[in-house]
């Protein structure tokens, strides 16, 4: 869930036109994905986010956690929001935007799988299950993006060891000049 937030930024970069080419994938790795973004062209001729210091925020609508009493999630859902960064500022640089990396929703995770994958169009629709422990996490990704801006609404659920979490998530991203040299 932490990766899909930070990696939107960077997961944008793949495309942003309104029209164009589009992938629409099953059941793929995360090399599968970047091959097929890699040859649909999105990646080429223009159909790129525009590089830049772009500024997100991440909105933590809804968080559930089976066995918690509402006040111990209320408390663990503020220290959350506390100590996580609500808004941060990534530089994307030319290079970037056109080399998107293979585990760009994924994080380093080697388990996960799109269970679907369609981006172009302006719209993006994810689903990636990643096995952690005994049990497995699916994050849904889906929303919208321009050259400069992006929209997407997120919700995971499970987990592994008899959890079974879930999260609603909301980040809204925009360009907002040239990278400054002083981006986390």
């Amino acid at each position: 869930m932490k990766h899909a937030a930070y990696a939107l930024a960077s997961v944008l970069c793949l495309t942003a036109c309104n029209k164009g080419p589009e992938v629409n994938l099953k059941n793929a790795t995360q090399g599968e994905a970047a091959q097929a973004l890699k040859q649909s062209g999105l990646t080429q001729a223009g159909f790129t986010i525009q590089p830049g210091e772009w500024e997100s925020k991440l909105t933590i609508q809804q968080m559930d956690i089976p066995g918690m009493s509402p006040q111990m999630a209320a408390q663990t859902k503020a220290q959350i929001a506390d100590s996580q960064v609500a808004t941060s500022r990534q530089c994307l640089t030319p290079e970037q935007v056109k080399q998107p990396k293979a585990d760009f929703f994924t994080g380093q995770d080697k388990s996960c799988k799109y269970q679907h994958f369609t981006m172009g169009a302006g719209k993006i629709d994810i689903q990636v299950a990643c096995q952690e422990g005994e049990g497995a996490a699916v994050t849904n990704m889906k929303g919208a993006y321009t050259p400069t801006s992006y929209s997407m609404d997120m919700w995971s659920s499970g987990g592994g060891q008899g959890r079974n979490m879930a999260m609603k998530m909301h980040v809204d991203s925009h360009r907002i000049g040239e990278c400054s040299g002083k981006d986390d």
